[in-house]
């Protein structure tokens, strides 16, 4: 089972959305400063446990209208949670997207959830537009650290390219491999579509 999470553009004729199934180099689009500036405001503001938040708004409403959209939507995982701040319904959901774990493994995870990682793709979405599935793969070592990103399937190169730096910058919550820290990797799959 996956988490559908729409983004919606901003400030622009038509709507862009993103989606994405949670399974979740430089940055040319959104500046390396920029991003880690973005990852890091996200990690400070989810150091504390808030409600669960299941929608992001747009940060600017779309012409012809003074009220911000959803920008990114999820039924079944909430954004600003740490892998160990989901219930165990939520972590059965992301463990879905590996074939065989045992009951005490868990999957690696981005450390402050998936929120800061749509706050930066919804910036770099707005200014590409890309349209079409994405899926990579990337490989996070026991410490955490993503050391690697495969790319499966692509739209768009750019897109590509700054969605990999994204879950590059990422610090991830290891896997645990039989009550230890392991490598493993975190599949991440988009599909990008504008809506005019």
């Amino acid at each position: 089972m996956t988490s559908m999470i729409g983004i919606n553009g901003s400030g622009r004729v038509g709507r862009t959305v993103l989606r994405c199934a949670i399974a979740s180099a430089a940055c040319h689009a959104l500046g390396s400063v920029a991003l880690t500036a973005a990852l890091a405001a996200s990690a400070q503001a989810a150091d504390e446990l808030r409600p669960p938040i299941y929608s992001l708004k747009q940060e600017v409403a779309i012409t012809g209208s003074n009220i911000s959209r959803r920008a990114v939507t999820s039924a079944r995982i909430p954004l600003n949670r740490r892998y160990a701040e989901l219930t165990p319904e939520e972590q059965d959901v992301v463990k879905s997207a590996y074939e065989a774990m045992y009951p005490l493994d868990e999957p690696p995870y981005p450390i402050d959830g998936t929120l800061p990682i749509f706050q930066a793709l919804r910036t770099v979405q707005n200014k590409l537009l890309a349209q079409g599935d994405l899926s990579l793969f990337v490989e996070v070592d026991a410490q955490g650290q993503a050391t690697a990103v495969s790319v499966m399937q692509s739209p768009d190169a750019k897109m590509t390219q700054a969605v990999a730096a994204v879950l590059m910058l990422t610090k991830y919550k290891p896997a645990v491999c039989r009550g230890r820290p392991c490598s493993m990797g975190y599949p991440f799959r988009m599909t990008f579509s504008v809506e005019h």
